[in-house]
């Protein structure tokens, strides 16, 4: 019960976007830093959404890497994730994915989630 609030309050709250050429040395909450161009776009940078952790989250968004996220842009400026983020290297072990500007919680436990999809903060 307590995780469908949280997932109703999370998906109420919109991330905003930012392209920037670095990632900024005080990471605001509830926006995605995207490093690189609009044609090459390599990196990704979010505070983790749990209120309890905070820690910045990095995903890489490079084609050289062997199991890069995607990003796709939508019309609104909004953006969504594939596939979706799992931290396990944080005591918050969160799961989520980004759809069109905003989180929504996996509701399955983390052993679940296949290996590739698992993501290390850096």
């Amino acid at each position: 019960m307590i995780k469908r609030i949280f997932n109703l309050v999370a998906r109420c709250r919109r991330y905003r976007t930012l392209w920037v050429e670095d990632l900024p040395e005080n990471v605001a909450p509830q926006t995605v830093y995207i490093l690189g161009g609009r044609d090459h776009p390599f990196y990704a940078a979010v505070v983790c959404p749990r209120r309890a952790c905070r820690q910045v989250i990095h995903l890489e968004l490079s084609p050289q890497v062997e199991k890069p996220w995607r990003l796709i842009e939508h019309s609104d400026g909004s953006i969504s994730l594939a596939p979706s983020v799992h931290v396990t290297a944080m005591p918050c072990r969160c799961h989520y994915w980004f759809r069109s500007g905003r989180i929504v919680w996996a509701e399955r436990p983390p052993f679940l989630v296949p290996k590739e999809n698992k993501c290390y903060a850096r």
